[in-house]
C-alpha cells in the first residue's frame, strides 16, 4: 500500500462511524438499521467525499476505492452508475495526481469518450496532459477507437523514452495500417529490446504471417542479438511456426563502435 493512503476498509470503517454519528444525532437509535445492511448511504456518502477537494487526498483515494469496488456490484450499484461516471470525469481534471490516474484508468477501460479525448489532447499539447505520455498511450492502447494512432505514430518517431515508445507501439497493435512500421521496429538493432518485443507482439496479432517472416529475417541475421532471436523464435513455436533456422547458442558479441543511445 502506499504510504498515505487510506485502506478500503479503514475508509469503510470512518463512513461507518459518521453515518452512525448522524443516526444517533436524529434521536433515531432504536429504529435504526445496522450501517452495514444500507451499502447505498456508503455509496453516497463516498461520492460525496471524493470530490471534496478539501478533504485529505489520501481519504478521497479510500473513497474512490469503495465506489470502484461496488461498481462490481451491478443490481445494487446500478441506480448510482450513471453518477459514479460524472464522478470520475470530474477526477479526470482534479488536482491530484493519483485520482485523476485512477479515474482515467477506470474511464479507460469503459471507453469512455471523455476520458479519450482528454488523453488524445494531452498527448497532442503536452501542457494539457492529465497524465505522462506513457500513461496515456497504455490508457488508449486498450481503445480500439483508433484515435490515438497518428499520435502514437508522431511519438515513436519523436521520442526517445523507452516507455513511451513501447506503449506507441501497442497502441499501433490495433493499427493495421502500421504493420509496416511495427516490421522496421522489430527488426532495429538500435532499438530499445523491449520496445522490439512489444512491437513482436502487436505485428503477431495483427499479421501472423508477416511476423513469422519477420522473425526468420531476425533469425537468420548473424548480427542481431541472442536474446531477440530466443524471444521471436519461441513466439513462432507458440504460433506452431517452426523457423527454418533455429537461434544459434548465446555468444560473447564484441561492442560496435557509434552504437546508438536508444540500444539496451
Amino acid at each position: 500500500m502506499r504510504s498515505g493512503t487510506v485502506s478500503v476498509k479503514e475508509y469503510r470503517q470512518q463512513i461507518e462511524a459518521q453515518l452512525q454519528t448522524r443516526r444517533v444525532s436524529a434521536a433515531a437509535e432504536a429504529t435504526a438499521a445496522p450501517v452495514d445492511s444500507d451499502p447505498i448511504a456508503i455509496w453516497n456518502q463516498a461520492l460525496e467525499h471524493v470530490v471534496d477537494s478539501t478533504l485529505d487526498p489520501a481519504g478521497r483515494r479510500g473513497a474512490l476505492q469503495i465506489l470502484q469496488a461496488a461498481s462490481f456490484l451491478a443490481p445494487q450499484f446500478a441506480s448510482l452508475h450513471a453518477e459514479y461516471l460524472d464522478t470520475l470525469r470530474r477526477l479526470a481534471t482534479d488536482a491530484d495526481s493519483e485520482l485523476r490516474r485512477m479515474a482515467l484508468d477506470v474511464l479507460s477501460n469503459q471507453k469512455d469518450d471523455f476520458a479519450r479525448q482528454k488523453l488524445t489532447e494531452g498527448l497532442s499539447s503536452p501542457e494539457d496532459a492529465l497524465v505522462a505520455p506513457a500513461v496515456a498511450l497504455g490508457f488508449l492502447a486498450r481503445d480500439d477507437h483508433g484515435s490515438a494512432h497518428d499520435i502514437a505514430r508522431d511519438l515513436l518517431k519523436q521520442s526517445t523514452d523507452q516507455h513511451v515508445r513501447e506503449q506507441a507501439v501497442r497502441v499501433l497493435g490495433a493499427a493495421p495500417a502500421a504493420k509496416s512500421l511495427l516490421d522496421a521496429v522489430m527488426k532495429d538493432k538500435t532499438e530499445f529490446r523491449q520496445v522490439r518485443r512489444a512491437s513482436a507482439v502487436a505485428l503477431r496479432a495483427l499479421d501472423p504471417q508477416m511476423f513469422a517472416k519477420c522473425a526468420q529475417d531476425i533469425l537468420e541475421d548473424e548480427s542481431d542479438f541472442e536474446d531477440i532471436k530466443a524471444t521471436v523464435a519461441g513466439a513462432l513455436q507458440r504460433a506452431n511456426v517452426t523457423p527454418a533456422t533455429p537461434p544459434s547458442a548465446p555468444t560473447k558479441r564484441p561492442a560496435k563502435k557509434g552504437a546508438s543511445r536508444r540500444r539496451r
